[in-house]
């Protein structure tokens, strides 16, 4: 094979310039294309950066196909929304963990749209009869969310499984395991698009300092699942501050600072909804107070402060006023 041919076939892009030799233009070549490659590396944070703070956040366009039909869908969706889309698509079940107010339900809800399936939701089960139904003193079945769900087709969400009582949750398995289940009115077997989600706010682990009240999962129920880890979204926050990008970076702030003082303090998408709407009522200091410093410790929110990135932000300014009017004065 000639040389020209075999830095052709190396890189079929590559074109010989007049007055040199192919090693002399493949050199060249390559040196532009490295060259290309950390532009765009560089470049593309900043544009990013520039178009979400000029438009806000865009809408994601994601592309799902399934055995009966290819569907696109648009709009601002959690990061781990693909994943635990293409895990239900899959037919595994899914438990997703994460902090309050994170987007749990969101995504589930999502999925459930995407996958052209009905919504089911149920909130912790701690009486069997709320999973499987019952039959009154009149002989009339009362269905449940489950019991639809499990008959007819569709994503089933049992939120708070953490808060579920370990017996209900032992007949949960059983049904996922086997594929039928034992209702009230007789044996039935899953319809083929039943799916299943489960949400907690542990990796059931059992109840902690933030989140009392909750059970630990036996390991028959947690390998029933797939566990997917969900935390706060910035593209989502971003969303719900409508592109104030200043303040979801003051809360992500606030609440990194949380964290690394161990402080079990739930700062959510909430705060910034709220926050949000309230900026234009009352100024940043009494909104702060109203919204993030309601039953945080005065020493606490002192602490928080000391620990903060931002400096010269509005809400960081309206952060020190507001300990200064809580008798917490700040150098």
């Amino acid at each position: 094979m000639k040389q020209e041919q075999l830095f052709k076939a190396d890189d079929p892009d590559m074109k010989i310039m007049p007055g040199t030799t192919s090693l002399e233009s493949y050199i060249v070549h390559c040196v532009k294309k490295e060259a290309v490659d950390q532009v765009v590396n560089v470049t593309k944070p900043m544009i990013d950066s520039y178009i979400r703070d000029t438009y806000g956040t865009l809408p994601k366009r994601i592309e799902i196909k399934t055995e009966k039909e290819t569907k696109v869908i648009e709009g601002v969706a959690h990061h781990k929304f693909e994943t635990v889309l293409k895990l239900v698509n899959a037919n595994v079940p899914v438990f997703l963990s994460g902090p309050a107010g994170s987007g749990k339900n969101v995504i589930c809800k999502q999925v459930s749209e995407a996958l052209n399936m009905e919504f089911y939701f149920s909130n912790a089960i701690t009486q069997e009869y709320k999973l499987t139904g019952f039959i009154d003193a009149n002989g009339r079945f009362h269905e449940t969310q489950f019991y639809k769900a499990f008959t007819n087709g569709g994503l089933f969400m049992l939120d708070e499984i953490d808060a579920s009582t370990p017996e209900v949750l032992v007949i949960l398995n059983a049904a996922i395991a086997n594929g039928y289940f034992d209702f009230p009115t007789g044996k039935v077997t899953a319809h083929e698009d039943f799916r299943i989600c489960a949400a907690g706010n542990t990796f059931g682990s059992g109840a902690d300092i933030t989140y009392t009240g909750r059970y630990q999962l036996d390991a028959s129920s947690l390998d029933r699942f797939a566990i997917v880890e969900i935390d706060y979204d910035e593209a989502i926050e971003t969303a719900i501050a409508c592109g104030n990008t200043e303040l979801v970076k003051f809360v992500r702030d606030f609440r990194e600072a949380c964290n690394k003082q161990h402080l079990k303090f739930i700062v959510s998408y909430r705060a910034i909804e709220r926050l949000h709407k309230l900026e234009n009522v009352f100024a940043h200091a009494e909104a702060i107070k109203i919204v993030l410093l309601k039953g945080l410790e005065h020493h606490d929110a002192r602490i928080v402060y000391d620990n903060l990135k931002t400096e010269d932000s509005a809400y960081t300014k309206g952060f020190k006023q507001a300990l200064s009017e809580m008798g917490r004065e700040v150098a």
